[in-house]
């Protein structure tokens, strides 16, 4: 159990280092890449800030409908409410042409109309269309009107627009069957008026031209009994036309909701719904063929088969049937109201049935009361008439004023199912832009934006930029770190001002040697106290002390590629091993570009080009003793046309050889390995090669191809020096530097105060 905790907890404990690793390691490509990430920030923002500005403020106003559930839309009778699909069609009503045409013609009349940008377009109604917004909320039958514009005024003028004409346009549905009901009456209401008119007018003049006043107590009494009939005969009438006009109505309703259900029923279909419909067809042709056929009875094996495929191919399609009938609910959503109207349909018809019942009736009671009054005498008979005439238009008259007030009555009685919970109001702050949602985004997206082209480049970069690249592309033993040597400036400036006023020529030079020398980057030698002699010197124990190259004399220093800081890392470690008081001579073999020559300011002649192409030259007379203790210098001498030729003879062989016999320690500094030849030739006649890495220069493909070269020549790579280390921005992985940086910087400060002091 122990063992297992054990391994647990190392598990942990290498998760929660990695994931510390991967973490310092964001922070460092941030931190490389942060010009790039606070340009693209300043940029983004920028454009944000500038969008907030230039973009025009946009007022929302909304308006609250509430489309109410069983209300008393009418005085007496209640109807059904609402369903979930219902509410959506009224969402959709809501935006029909009809309404939006009437609610432009409410914005034209309103008093601020000449600032409404809607009515400036091209299709007002269209682009009120397109614009204007309906949501329902959840669970309750209310949908919410909103409606932006850079006018506040138009916002809300618009939205209320909008559901007034909405409540207008339902109100104008809902009574319409009692308004033709009422126009109808109106009509026969002024026509019974005027045969009432005239029917007084001709009984008035008969009397007066017949001196005929009145009737016989017989015949009054018959005549207003026929009267009465009569007057319940057009009363009886009139209601049969009600209930005709009504029944039409319904009827005509019914006929639109049934073509529209029809076209929904129609529109259902589905590929599996036609495959199976076919198939059907197909077996239903073939079993009436079998059924025809000789031979066959209904007994038959294949019939039998045939019958229970084409039961199956039913029950299919009936299930696929009502898979597209649930996925086409809203389609077949009228039926619930085509149920309602077939009910009232079935009252208003039995209502007509009743009235034509009573109407034939009074019909045959009124031609009895005819039949008697023909035999009156003419005279009597015809005032009979017209005074029969006068009360018929009266009483039906007086019916025809009591249905008239009754059908206003009801028509005025018949409400909407729409409530207006909330109009719209004035808004005082504008929606758009949102500056603090804006700034947010824009600083979110900025930084995003930076931050993801900070990885970006850095996964494009092949270049090697720290320590974890190093461990992760390299994979070669870390010989030393070594920070990046900077020239003072001020220094150099100062120098050079106190050249300009030195009048003696010999101070003139030294003031200038001593330029050469900060110059020269020769900072072990010239510097001793420094980190970055430190770090050298940590290089060259690092380097002495491996267990595989113990007892190793010859060192070649190069690097992958050019200006990766090769020739000063050799001249630095061959000064720390001179340091050490062991004999050491540095050898500048790059006949390409030689550099040793400058640092340690000689010239390059007579160097080891020299040894090489003249046999009768001795080592002797290439060595150059330099000023610093136990180090001599071979210089690269006049630059050849086929170095890597040279140091293929045997003469260079010999050289190391003689060198070995005489000194502790031979550096050689060679040209890169990626450009010539030269590195890999010298390679095989030492004992150890050092490649030196610098950071954001080496290439890691370059360096790859590097250790193939040197793979492929069968030398192995002792390890590497990291140069150009910026130690204030690497401190974390080169700490020891670090803090030695400030040892002695500390150091050096004390020993100036002390100086001015003295």
């Amino acid at each position: 159990m122990s063992q297992i905790q054990f391994a647990e907890n190392s598990a942990e404990n290498n998760n929660t280092q990695e994931e510390e690793v991967n973490l310092k390691e964001y922070l460092r490509i941030l931190r490389r890449h942060l010009k790039l990430i606070l340009a693209v920030f300043i940029i983004v923002m920028g454009a944000t800030v500038y969008y907030t500005i230039k973009a025009p403020e946009i007022y929302e106003s909304n308006g609250k409908v509430l489309l109410e559930l069983n209300k008393q839309t009418e005085l007496f009778m209640p109807t059904s409410g609402f369903g979930r699909n219902e509410l959506n069609n009224q969402m959709q009503v809501i935006k029909s042409r009809p309404i939006m045409e009437r609610a432009i013609e409410k914005l034209k009349r309103n008093e601020n109309a000449d600032q409404f940008p809607l009515l400036t377009t091209e299709n007002p109604v269209s682009t009120l269309r397109d614009k204007i917004e309906v949501t329902a909320e959840r669970e309750v039958d209310i949908f919410n009107v909103k409606y932006r514009s850079t006018n506040p005024l138009e916002a809300k003028a618009v939205v209320n627009a909008v559901i007034e004409s909405y409540e207008e346009e339902n109100l104008k549905y809902t009574r319409a069957e009692l308004t033709r009901v009422r126009k109808f009456l109106e009509e026969q209401l002024n026509k019974t008026q005027r045969k009432l008119a005239i029917s007084e007018e001709d009984l008035r003049q008969y009397k007066l031209n017949n001196k005929v006043f009145a009737l016989t107590e017989e015949t009054e009494k018959m005549v207003e009994n026929m009267a009465e009939f009569e007057g319940q005969l057009q009363i009886a009438a009139t209601e049969l036309q009600v209930a005709r006009e009504n029944l039409e109505y319904q009827r005509s309703e019914l006929a639109k909701l049934d073509s529209s259900l029809a076209k929904a029923v129609t529109s259902i279909s589905s590929p599996l719904l036609e495959q199976l419909r076919n198939q059907l067809i197909k077996k239903e042709g073939k079993l009436a063929t079998l059924l025809n056929k000789q031979g066959y009875s209904a007994e038959h094996p294949e019939l039998k088969i045939l019958r229970q495929e084409t039961r199956t191919i039913r029950n299919k399609m009936e299930e696929e049937l009502k898979k597209v009938l649930q996925s086409k609910e809203e389609s077949i959503s009228p039926m619930e109201r085509r149920q309602t109207l077939m009910t009232t349909i079935i009252e208003s018809e039995l209502e007509f049935q009743n009235a034509r019942a009573k109407y034939e009736g009074l019909k045959k009671v009124v031609e009895n009361y005819q039949t008697q009054m023909a035999v009156l005498p003419d005279a009597e008979l015809e005032l009979a008439r017209l005074e029969r005439a006068k009360k018929i238009n009266q009483q039906v008259y007086s019916m025809l004023v009591n249905k008239y007030e009754e059908a206003k009555i009801s028509e005025e009685g018949k409400l909407t199912n729409i409530r207006i919970l909330q109009e719209a109001v004035e808004p005082r702050n504008p929606v758009s832009p949102k500056v603090k949602m804006n700034i947010l985004i824009g600083i979110i997206l900025g930084l995003g934006l930076g931050g993801g082209g900070a990885f970006l480049l850095e996964s494009l970069d092949t270049k090697i930029s720290t320590l974890s690249d190093v461990e992760k592309y390299i994979q070669l033993p870390v010989l030393g770190t070594i920070p990046n040597i900077e020239i003072d400036s001020k220094r150099m400036a100062q120098m050079e001002e106190e050249i300009e006023k030195a009048e003696s020529f010999n101070i003139k030079a030294e003031i200038s040697t001593d330029q050469k020398k900060m110059v020269a980057r020769l900072i072990t030698h010239y510097k001793p106290k420094s980190p970055i002699s430190e770090a050298y010197r940590t290089f060259r124990t690092n380097l002495i002390s491996k267990p595989e190259a113990a007892g190793s004399k010859t060192f070649l220093v190069t690097s992958s590629g050019p200006k990766e800081g090769k020739s000063t890392s050799s001249s630095n470690l061959a000064i720390a091993l001179a340091q050490t008081k062991a004999r050491t001579v540095l050898i500048d073999c790059d006949m390409r570009r030689p550099m040793l020559h400058n640092l340690f300011m000689f010239s390059k002649e007579n160097g080891l080009s020299k040894y090489l192409t003249d046999e009768t030259v001795e080592k002797e007379e290439i060595i150059k003793s330099t000023e610093i203790e136990n180090l001599d210098l071979i210089t690269s001498g006049h630059v050849p046309p086929n170095p890597s030729e040279l140091f293929s003879l045997p003469r260079m062989n010999n050289l190391i050889n003689q060198l070995e016999l005489e000194y502790d320690y031979i550096v050689l500094d060679t040209p890169p390995i990626i450009a010539v030849t030269d590195a890999l030739i010298l390679a095989k006649k030492v004992d150890e090669l050092v490649l030196v890495v610098r950071v954001d220069v080496a290439d890691k493909n370059m360096f790859h191809q590097a250790k193939n070269l040197l793979k492929n020549v069968g030398v192995d790579v002792t390890g590497i020096v990291v140069n150009g280390v910026e130690v204030k921005k690497y401190y974390s992985g080169y700490k020891y530097y670090y803090y030695y940086y400030y040892y002695y910087a500390d150091e050096d400060k004390k020993g100036k105060r002390k100086r001015k002091t003295s």
